[in-house]
């Protein structure tokens, strides 16, 4: 998925994640701007990358809200921060910028294995 996408890692750490992406005209929609699901896969594989660095887990909720449209040619970057939870559970804030500009948020939930 990561290759397929573009995605690079910029970094890995405890509890965070931060990944790039380019959006190419592949991923666009039928209004020119870039697919709400390419902008949801950038920010689920920091999602991935964070909430797995300690413990296999598996996502048990994603929400997303779309605050701004991204183009051909922008570049992506999403972030990942644990911000609770417990031994097994994990809430996460995803956030999607171009450049500084805010334009996707979403919340989600994790839960582990051991």
């Amino acid at each position: 998925m990561m290759e397929t996408l573009g995605i690079r890692v910029l970094d890995v750490k405890e509890g965070y994640a931060r990944v790039k992406a380019k959006v190419d005209e592949r991923f666009l929609n039928v209004h020119g701007t870039a697919h709400g699901a390419f902008i949801f896969a950038l920010a689920d594989v920091a999602f991935e990358l964070a909430v797995n660095y300690d413990t296999p887990r598996i996502a048990l909720n994603v929400s997303i809200n779309f605050i701004k449209p991204a183009f051909a040619g922008d570049e992506l970057i999403a972030e990942a921060k644990i911000e609770g939870g417990g031994k097994r559970v994990k809430f996460c804030l995803l956030r999607v910028y171009r450049d500084e500009e805010l334009i996707a948020e979403a919340t989600a939930v994790s839960y582990g294995f051991s």
